[in-house]
């Protein structure tokens, strides 16, 4: 008896195995928020693939890794998507359609101003990673003259330092700016010592639009068919109200 009931597990895992489903193993960047809030495991982005795929077989995992990471891991098949990619930076993945636009601008204090990405070249520069490939090849240019130029992985030290006068400019999308703002403005040390009217905006750079990359051609399909399907029913843009923002270019600040 003991043999049939093994024979007859063997049999069922054969037929049950192909139905259990593999995570979709999607890497996003450790935290940019309205878009990735990692503590609460939601964001624009984040609420934007879980909607889309809610309806299929497959189940999301975030991974939270540095940008650059996701990049070489869905390259190599650890992961099996990525969020904010643009035409040209992978080699072996399907783009979605268009699923958001950043609008990156450089934020700097009162008695720094911006007339041209020249004006780059002699400051303490802060941008995120791989600015050099989204910004353009005349900012590239600019900033590999710059000893003081950095990229880095988590956009709140980047405000945090210009608040404390540690870098002179930073270039980041502007949503994620005045969300972490928002928060750093009201909260020790900042509060009582720092007034948010000081910061300045300068807008150099086009508006970048993003693609959500995938290995495989069908889950790149079934994204982009139900993301269609949000942008017609109202569900897409409800996303974005849900973080004080709307995806219109008019509406491009946001509060946590």
């Amino acid at each position: 008896m003991g043999s049939f009931n093994r024979l007859l597990s063997a049999i069922l895992l054969l037929h049950i195995g192909p139905l259990i489903a593999e995570p979709l193993r999607v890497g996003v960047s450790f935290a940019i928020p309205p878009y990735v809030i990692k503590h609460q495991g939601r964001g624009i982005e984040l609420d934007l693939l879980t909607e889309a795929f809610a309806g299929s077989s497959d189940e999301i995992r975030f991974e939270y890794l540095p940008l650059e990471r996701t990049f070489r891991m869905l390259e190599s098949g650890k992961l099996d998507a990525i969020i904010n990619v643009k035409p040209g930076m992978l080699n072996h993945a399907y783009l979605s359609q268009p699923v958001i636009t950043f609008h990156n601008r450089i934020f700097t204090l009162d008695q720094t101003q911006i007339r041209s990405l020249a004006d780059l070249k002699s400051l303490r520069v802060s941008a995120f990673q791989r600015a050099r490939q989204i910004l353009g090849e005349d900012f590239a240019g600019v900033v590999d003259q710059n000893p003081r130029y950095e990229e880095v992985a988590r956009q709140e030290g980047q405000v945090q330092r210009l608040l404390l006068g540690r870098t002179d400019a930073v270039i980041l999308e502007q949503r994620v700016f005045h969300y972490y703002l928002a928060q750093l403005s009201g909260s020790e040390p900042y509060s009582g010592r720092y007034n948010p009217n000081q910061v300045r905006q300068f807008e150099l750079f086009a508006p970048t639009h993003y693609h959500f990359a995938f290995r495989q051609a069908t889950q790149q399909q079934w994204f982009d068919r139900e993301l269609t399907r949000m942008k017609k029913d109202g569900r897409y843009e409800r996303i974005f109200a849900a973080y004080g923002t709307t995806s219109s270019t008019k509406n491009i600040k946001a509060s946590p």
